[in-house]
């Protein structure tokens, strides 16, 4: 047996105890996702960002392996693909979007999903950073320094790697953290040996031949996905 929960909303200017113009909503739907209000326009016309890639790498996913989202937002890839996985990992550090990742989680009733507030990335990287904030809708933040786009505004993380988490029977790792893709990998050689390096979606925005060379050498192949300019796949042949 699992909790259902509604959502009961108050005037921000009123006592606790007021319950004058209290709202209560019930979300009847299986799948429940709290998104970025600045993006209303477009979740209205054209539904979820990369609907068509979330349910293209519901392929990659298997009911007995794990799926790590790496880079979560607020849970588009893990609320849609978490029904055909063994136990999904979703890993966020920004705090705002963290949050609403969880309530995302907690409104979609899902018991096989395990979130982490951390950004994960290689051994030097490990510590407190300055997180790069540059949007309102916290997709683009970035530990590095952003070309020709303005920071609102910079947030203290934590970076571990996701080596020092022990995570095992991966099969499936989706990883969008803007631009630190490589130091990712870095830290998690032992975890993608232990899993038998498993397939990987990322993001890359600009070439990036050293994080080419990287997978590589680990004997992945990459291949651009059709329709997305900055989307990649590597896997082993």
């Amino acid at each position: 047996m699992t909790t259902k929960y509604f959502i009961l909303t108050k005037d921000v200017e009123r006592n606790v105890d007021d319950n004058t113009n209290d709202q209560i909503f019930y979300i009847n739907s299986s799948k429940s996702y709290i998104l970025p209000r600045v993006n209303l326009d477009y979740y209205t016309s054209k539904g979820l960002f990369e609907n068509n890639l979330i349910n293209w790498a519901s392929q990659m996913c298997s009911k007995d392996k794990v799926f790590l989202d790496i880079g979560a937002h607020t849970g588009t890839y893990t609320i849609g693909l978490a029904s055909k996985c063994k136990q999904v990992y979703s890993f966020e550090p920004q705090k705002m979007t963290y949050y609403a990742l969880c309530g995302s989680i907690a409104l979609s009733n899902l018991n096989n999903v395990i979130c982490i507030q951390s950004g994960l990335g290689s051994l030097e990287q490990v510590g407190k950073t300055k997180l790069n904030i540059v949007s309102n809708d916290g997709g683009g933040s970035t530990v590095h320094s952003p070309e020709n786009t303005t920071i609102l505004r910079t947030e203290d993380i934590n970076i571990n790697t996701l080596d020092s988490f022990n995570i095992n029977n991966i099969g499936f790792i989706k990883m969008d953290v803007e631009d630190n893709e490589l130091f990712v990998l870095k830290g998690s050689g032992d975890t993608l040996h232990r899993s038998n390096y498993p397939k990987i979606l990322f993001e890359m925005n600009k070439k990036n031949n050293e994080l080419i060379n990287y997978l590589t050498n680990l004997k992945y192949c990459i291949i651009s996905i059709n329709g997305y300019k900055n989307m990649y796949l590597a896997e082993i042949k």
